[in-house]
């Protein structure tokens, strides 16, 4: 195949995949497109409204504001305890540390004093955007905000996030479980999903000391990501529970690509040599992210991010300009692919996070653009270099205009 047809496409494939990830956008954000109609602006549906215990019936979800139209995620678990008891329940276990994170600008920041690997269990407390959920009790309804919020793992690299509102009488505690990581072309936390926190969560009680009775319950939840299914925990006493699982995620899918992209390689030194340092960038900015994070605990994530951003915004590229001229196109091209995609690989399985389709495809548009600087830079051909780096920027730009 001629190269001229190689790079048409490369480009191709970048403007595809840029198009696409739009397509998609939204699907790691903590409100995913509604799936059924939402509420009147006015008030919230009396429909919508569950019983639990006690007087107060709630309203099965979080809100950006004191509105339904600010819905985010469905509550999943049910603490039948008041806020105190639920929190000393979860965070009184040997085996993992509930910790707490202070207010930032936008997002959750992390104050992570203990997190002993990125893909351990390390709990927290944790303040963060503030979300609100609604109650409905014999003098009408009120707009609740978080009565405590805890979280499990580091910012920067991937966490069990839980809000916790508790309803006027005490009668219950509402938790809403979500898990998130923090994708470094957003420069935010996304969030994959609900359901495996709140099993996770479940589990800690069903094997735990803690004397309580664990049910799942059907309350037809619609939307903010709900099956419709909700955890509910009867707590019976307040001992600690003993034997805490860690989540181990698995490493080997990871290494089973990392030792691929070294066979594929090896017929080519410099472009082997090539994909292993991008590789190399995209996994040590994750780990130093989390170790600076770890080291120092008083500096919020979003400075520690920052310059670590701009070490995949301009280091990479500049890599690729620096060693694409010792191989071949082809060579080259293969590469930056295979080790930036093996990059991207271990990044998320490290991570154990099932990742939005939108952000997949936006990875692939990525590795095309920078397949084309490899290609430019190899042949020296000076326009094809700069499609491929107008195409990189431009694939960086998306995320953080929030279009992807």
């Amino acid at each position: 195949m001629k190269r001229a047809t190689v790079v048409v496409a490369l480009l191709v494939a970048v403007g595809v995949g840029l198009a696409a990830s739009g397509f998609f956008a939204g699907a790691g954000d903590e409100a995913p497109p509604p799936t059924v109609e939402e509420p009147e602006p006015s008030g919230v549906d009396e429909a919508s409204l569950i019983a639990v215990a006690g007087d107060y019936r709630l309203w099965p979800y979080t809100s950006r504001s004191t509105s339904v139209e600010g819905r985010t995620l469905a509550i999943n678990v049910l603490f039948h305890a008041d806020a105190e008891a639920t929190r000393r329940a979860i965070e009184g276990r040997s085996g993992t540390d509930w910790e707490e994170t202070e207010p930032a600008e936008a997002a959750a920041t992390a104050d992570a004093e203990q997190v002993q690997a990125i893909v351990e269990r390390d709990w927290a407390d944790a303040h963060s955007s503030d979300r609100y959920s609604y109650v409905e009790g014999p003098d009408g309804g009120v707009w609740l905000e978080e009565t405590f919020e805890l979280h499990d793992g580091a910012y920067l690299g991937v966490r069990d996030h839980l809000r916790a509102y508790e309803s006027p009488d005490g009668a219950y505690t509402a938790v809403q479980a979500h898990e998130e990581y923090y994708d470094w072309f957003r420069l935010r936390h996304t969030v994959p999903g609900i359901d495996d926190p709140a099993v996770r969560l479940e589990d800690e009680f069903i094997h735990g000391a803690v004397d309580a009775e664990v049910s799942r319950e059907y309350r037809g939840i619609d939307g903010g990501w709900s099956d419709g299914w909700v955890s509910v925990i009867e707590l019976a006493s307040l001992a600690t529970l003993s034997g805490a699982l860690l989540r181990r995620r698995t490493r080997a899918a990871a290494l089973e690509l990392a030792h691929r992209a070294r066979r594929e390689a090896g017929r080519h030194a410099d472009a082997a040599v090539l994909g292993v340092a991008l590789a190399a960038v995209i996994v040590g900015v994750r780990a130093a992210g989390v170790a600076l994070e770890t080291a120092y605990p008083g500096v919020g994530p979003k400075l520690i991010a920052a310059p670590l951003y701009l070490v995949i915004a301009v280091g990479i590229p500049a890599l690729v300009v620096a060693h694409s001229p010792e191989s071949e196109p082809s060579a080259a091209l293969l590469g930056v692919v295979v080790g930036l995609g093996a990059g991207f690989v271990i990044d998320f399985a490290a991570l154990g996070v099932a990742v939005p389709p939108g952000l997949l495809v936006h990875r692939v548009a990525l590795l095309a653009a920078l397949g084309v600087v490899a290609v430019g830079r190899a042949a020296a051909d000076r326009p094809v270099l700069a499609a491929g780096l107008a195409a990189w920027v431009v694939g960086l730009a998306l995320p953080l205009a929030d279009v992807i």
